[in-house]
């Protein structure tokens, strides 16, 4: 049976059949540092001849796990030897998706705070799935690390090297995911996984937890806007809101150009991995929410559009707008399921279109390939070609070959669009300057 057996600072963990440690490491030198009597377990204190001890161990995992002592770079038998507890973060692939990015650096957080507190060491190997995300959250939470250089096998050496094992994210029939398995079968030292209440893959997590496994569950508690409904008569009594919804059928969005918002998979326009990864260990989770109410809050607040879309076959940073009405433009949206999303999300920007051309926004030029190479250098961001399976000029582009800066426009000539009430009290709360807000429901919308 799985079972919750405690909770700590706000950690849940769980195991297979009964009591386990928490902290993961015994005070009391035993042989396998597996959990003492109580099932306390903590790093701190280890008594004199744990060294030793510490360096059988991770032998005979070694052995355990099929890797040749004897055949290694010396480097490794440096590890075996290592003074101090070590502990290894793991993940599968991750992939591009934001949502797994940050629950994933909550848990590599929780592991790093951990650490710390054990007075252990981190190892990583580079070359792995987890290697940049450890090595900057050790830095940002100041953990000792051994950091060796990629090599054969590192996944393996990484996981029978390490006295505790934090698998912060794994995936079905994964490697790093075999390996944790038969890690924890051998029941030397700790392996935990991390346990995601929202994620699909229960017989996973069951199934590790089986073979010895404990598992990490990390409470969230921020709001999410889902659990009290939101009306628009509600939206007029925001203290301080200096501008009200409206429907989105009052406005004439011929006069506009549109740009929508959608999720970032990833650090912002302009913002570095380093500063993406900080958001996700460091802030609350909602600020380190990449939705496309969150791409569109972000605008609000800045009051700038920064220019991250690249244009075809070249690295050009540019802003793109549409001048299809909005209505029209979100009533023929489709989903892209190459690309996993939708072509045009009801969140975004309307700039009137003279304010635009004041800016220094400009059509998008359609054409052949070939008429690319008729323009002048400061003009080829603009160029889109017709395309053959797919027509572009129904998109009625345009763009700008830098930021825009909304705070240069007059508040009259930007409007803010989203699809619902919720979405609306975000961006109200984000809107100081008080540029009109309009509901479009997509759903609505006729096709």
């Amino acid at each position: 049976m799985y079972k919750e057996v405690q909770q700590t600072s706000g950690v849940c963990f769980f195991r297979h059949g009964g009591v386990f440690g928490l902290s993961g490491f015994d005070k009391q030198p035993i042989e396998d540092l597996n959990e003492d009597a109580t099932g306390a377990a903590s790093f701190s204190g280890a008594p004199q001849g744990a060294h030793t001890r510490l360096t059988n161990a991770r032998r005979r995992r070694c052995e355990a796990l099929g890797i040749d002592l004897s055949s290694v770079p010396e480097t490794i038998h440096r590890v075996c030897a290592h003074s101090s507890p070590l502990v290894s973060v793991v993940c599968s692939r991750v992939g591009h998706d934001a949502k797994r990015h940050r629950t994933m650096s909550q848990q590599i957080a929780a592991s790093m705070q951990q650490i710390k507190r054990d007075d252990a060491t981190l190892l990583v190997f580079r070359g792995t799935a987890i290697a940049p995300w450890a090595i900057h959250a050790a830095g940002v939470f100041s953990v000792s690390m051994l950091v060796l250089d990629e090599t054969e096998d590192r996944d393996r050496l990484m996981i029978a090297l390490a006295d505790r094992v934090d698998g912060v994210y794994v995936r079905p029939k994964g490697k790093i995911t075999g390996l944790l398995k038969r890690r924890a079968e051998i029941n030397s030292g700790i392996v935990r996984v991390a346990i995601d209440i929202g994620d699909h893959h229960r017989s996973l997590e069951w199934d590790l937890l089986g073979a010895g496994a404990v598992g990490r569950y990390l409470p969230t508690d921020h709001h999410t806007g889902d659990e009290v409904p939101i009306e628009l008569q509600d939206l007029m009594e925001i203290p301080g809101a200096r501008a009200q919804p409206s429907n989105h059928n009052e406005v004439d969005w011929s006069q506009y150009l549109v740009h929508s918002t959608r999720a970032m998979s990833g650090p912002w326009p302009g913002q570095t991995w380093d500063q993406y990864r900080d958001d996700l260990l460091l802030a609350d989770p909602q600020s380190a929410s990449r939705d496309a109410i969150d791409s569109l809050c972000r605008i609000v607040r800045q009051q700038r559009i920064i220019a991250g879309a690249v244009t075809s076959r070249r690295s050009t940073p540019v802003v793109c707008l549409s001048e299809v009405p909005l209505p029209e433009l979100i009533g023929r949206r489709t989903y892209r399921s190459h690309l996993h999303r939708w072509d045009y999300e009801p969140f975004g920007i309307a700039i009137r279109r003279d304010a635009a051309l004041a800016l220094g926004i400009e059509p998008v030029i359609y054409g052949e390939p070939g008429r690319e190479r008729e323009l002048a250098a400061g003009e080829k961001y603009r160029f889109q070609a017709t395309g053959k399976t797919h027509d572009w000029t129904a998109e009625r582009e345009w763009r700008s070959g830098r930021d825009i800066d909304l705070s240069a426009v007059d508040a009259k000539d930007i409007r803010i669009f989203v699809p619902d009430a919720p979405s609306a009290m975000r961006v109200l709360q984000a809107n100081r300057v008080g540029w009109p807000v309009s509901i479009v429901n997509a759903d609505s919308i006729d096709r």
